[in-house]
Parts: C-alpha cells; sequence; structure tokens
C-alpha cells in the first residue's frame, strides 16, 4: 500500500507541473480523479489493472494511466505501459454523473510490441469517459483507438481506491 501512495503522491505531483497555464475566460467546472483501477467493467473493457490521475476543464487539463509496480504490471506482456498527455481544449463534456474528455498521448511500452526494449509512441489519440464516485462507484474507459484491437478491447473498469469528482 505504501508503494500505492508514492505512486499517487507522484501523479499529483506530475499533474500540478503538467497543468495547463491560466488564459482568457476559462470554465468553472473541473473533472478531477485519481486513483487505482480494479475490476473490468462487463462488456466494456478488459481485464486492465492501472493507477491513473487527471484533471480536465474546458480549456484542456492533464491525464496519466501508468500500468507499472507490483499492483498493476504485467499487462498484456508489457512490464509497463504509460498513457500520458494533455487533454484538448473544449473536448470535456460532463453530463449528469458521466463525463468524456480527449487528447494526444505519448505512450510508453516496455518491452514494445515487436519486445523491443522499449517503444515510445507520441501524438496517439485517446478518448476517456468516466463515471462520477469513490471506490466500487466511480469508473473510467479510456479508449485507444491505436490499440484497441491488439489489446482485445478498450482499457480502465472500476476504481478500487481513489475517486472521480466534479468540481465547480
Amino acid at each position: 500500500m505504501n508503494r500505492w501512495i508514492f505512486r499517487m503522491i507522484a501523479v499529483g505531483v506530475g499533474l500540478l507541473f503538467l497543468w495547463p497555464s491560466a488564459s482568457g475566460a476559462s470554465s468553472t467546472v473541473q473533472v478531477v480523479g485519481g486513483g487505482l483501477i480494479g475490476s473490468p467493467i462487463s462488456g466494456k473493457t478488459i481485464n486492465s489493472p492501472s493507477d491513473f490521475g487527471f484533471a480536465a476543464t474546458a480549456d484542456g487539463g492533464t491525464f496519466v494511466c501508468s500500468m507499472a509496480g507490483p499492483l498493476t504490471g504485467g499487462f498484456k506482456g508489457l512490464k509497463v505501459m504509460t498513457v500520458e498527455g494533455p487533454i484538448a481544449k473544449g473536448s470535456l463534456r460532463v453530463k449528469g454523473n458521466t463525463a468524456t474528455f480527449a487528447g494526444a498521448a505519448t505512450v510508453v511500452l516496455v518491452p514494445g510490441m515487436k519486445k523491443e526494449p522499449v517503444q515510445i509512441l507520441s501524438n496517439i489519440p485517446f478518448t476517456v469517459t468516466v463515471g462520477l464516485g469513490g471506490p466500487g462507484k466511480a469508473w473510467l474507459i479510456m479508449k485507444v483507438p491505436a490499440f484497441t484491437q491488439v489489446l482485445g478491447g478498450n482499457t480502465g473498469g472500476v476504481v478500487k481506491v481513489g475517486s472521480i469528482t466534479l468540481e465547480r
């Protein structure tokens, strides 16, 4: 559990450094989440335990998902898989207890898909849909079309530890 806490602190600090600077009029609505994905969502995601963190507003934001370490590593033969990047300005949509946002990420795979030591891919489109709540209620679905077929589906699942909230 101490490693998980350390990783979440690191994700939080990383989000602070990656957060885009304010410019012009900004929205007062933001969706913020961080935690550990546990069980998949039946029929919607493949089994893909991961750590995640994000902060999204109408002006953009940042997203990171990491499958590394003792709780989440070993995904589909990869020791490490990270999806990290800015959330596109204007992509945040909130409807009821659900929010969606999109962007273009850097994806790091260790080993790479063809078993090379490290594969780093840039500007990979992603879309994330989340359900608000705390452990056992919140959920996340990450769609990365470049990998959906290779992985066998979209990644994400039910939040085991952490939360996803709407703040005004």
